[in-house]
């Protein structure tokens, strides 16, 4: 069987990721897509990349409470920006290999992405990096957080329990609301090699029962991960689930164009 791996990211000298291997360029997954058991790549770089230099305490829990710093670096953010589109129209073909983002939302809702941005990207990741409070609130802040992500067009919830299954196992009723609000949105799951969790297989059947759209991804940050298609095998197997059931994720830019929530 061919896999896409929707979700990946680059670590050579341009940096959009900052926590992916040096030797993870573009070249690398255009290599894979020639001799691996691969359909199709996205390259989803850290918007956060975009906009706050390396130094500048640019992860998520950092801006958190704190959004007015996605907007603090200006001369930073558009000359990255810039560098970003050309090397993502040189690189990408919009056929096998993909351009994308991954995003974030801060507590007032401000997207981690520059608005602007939209019409260029063939997939955009939506992800929860971050859940503020005590563990016994996360179930809320889970689901708070996530209503403001669809509030976007993105395409794919990119590891949908990682952040919230650190406080345990994730309840039955949580994946199931996580499903119905991406189902309603018209988003994607994403089923995430990189740190694999342990309730991808109960989402996956409930995906497939609630009719989700399912999107598979290494979340590469270093060129071994493309080795990790097994890891699909694996959670469809352990699911139950018939492959011919499962609605696999297509790249198709969504419209209208979003509403900017907050900057």
């Amino acid at each position: 069987m061919l896999w896409s791996s929707w979700h990946n990211h680059t670590g050579d000298g341009a940096r959009f990721s900052y926590c992916a291997e040096p030797e993870l360029t573009p070249d690398v997954y255009r290599k894979a897509l020639r001799h691996g058991p691969w359909q199709a790549f996205a390259l989803t770089e850290h918007a956060f990349a975009l906009a706050i230099p390396a130094e500048e305490r640019p992860w998520p829990h950092q801006w958190y409470e704190e959004p007015e710093r996605l907007w603090a670096y200006r001369a930073f953010r558009e000359e990255k920006t810039e560098r970003f589109l050309e090397r993502t129209a040189a690189a990408c073909d919009g056929k096998r290999l993909y351009r994308g983002l991954e995003v974030e939302v801060a507590w007032d809702g401000t997207l981690s992405m520059e608005p602007q941005l939209w019409p260029y990207l063939d997939v955009v990741i939506g992800s929860i990096h971050y859940l503020p409070g005590a563990r016994e609130t996360w179930p809320d802040a889970h689901i708070m957080q996530l209503a403001t992500l669809l509030a976007y067009p993105i395409d794919i919830l990119g590891h949908p329990f990682r952040e919230l299954a650190k406080a345990g196992p994730v309840p039955e009723e949580i994946i199931v609301e996580t499903l119905k609000l991406a189902h309603d949105a018209d988003v994607a799951i994403e089923v995430n090699a990189h740190l694999p969790c342990g309730d991808d297989a109960r989402m996956l059947a409930h995906a497939v029962r609630m009719g989700c759209r399912v999107a598979t991804g290494l979340d590469a940050h270093a060129r071994a991960e493309l080795a990790g298609h097994a890891y699909f095998a694996r959670v469809v197997a352990d699911s139950g689930v018939n492959p011919a059931d499962i609605r696999f994720f297509k790249p198709v830019r969504k419209s209208p164009k979003p509403r900017v929530l907050a900057r």
